[in-house]
């Protein structure tokens, strides 16, 4: 009898101590991959929108510290990944994604406003430099006739 039971003990136990000591992997190698990928491709399009920005003369300095704390959640994501650790892969991942919510607005927006600006300072030195050559005409002008007057009058 105590044959028999043996190997239904055996099964027993060796469940309890897997559910007890052996934890469980929810996200498997092909989801981490795919996360840290997606991952990835985020943090491109954002350092490209990131770039584009900057050459229009926008101040980058929010939108660099955020890819650096994208990059860094993306780092720890492929650490875990290299360590088959795939959920805490893939909740790097995410995080990494969710951090950059909105980036590539925001460089939008900061790159229109730099545009902008470019422009409208373009405007203001170039319509001001037309202004002030007329202006320096004018007054040269207006000298010349003056002179020419004062000199016309001390002649009679």
């Amino acid at each position: 009898m105590w044959r028999n039971k043996k190997p239904i003990l055996l099964v027993i136990i060796l469940l309890i101590f897997l559910t007890i000591f052996a934890t469980p992997v929810w996200a498997g190698e092909k989801d981490a991959a795919t996360a840290i990928s997606s991952a990835k491709n985020e943090i491109l399009n954002c350092y490209t929108a990131a770039k584009e920005a900057e050459v229009a003369g926008a101040n980058i300095k929010v939108l660099v510290s955020n890819l650096n704390e994208a990059g860094s959640l993306l780092s720890q994501a492929e650490l875990a990944y290299a360590t088959n650790d795939f959920d805490a892969a893939v909740k790097f991942a995410v995080r990494s994604q969710d951090y950059l919510n909105g980036f590539i607005a925001e460089a939008n927006t900061l790159q229109e406003t730099a545009i902008q600006h470019r422009n409208q300072d373009f405007l203001i030195n170039f319509v001001g430099s037309i202004v002030g050559t007329f202006a320096v005409i004018l007054v040269g002008f207006a000298v010349w006739f003056f002179l020419k007057k004062n000199e016309m009058s001390r002649q009679k």
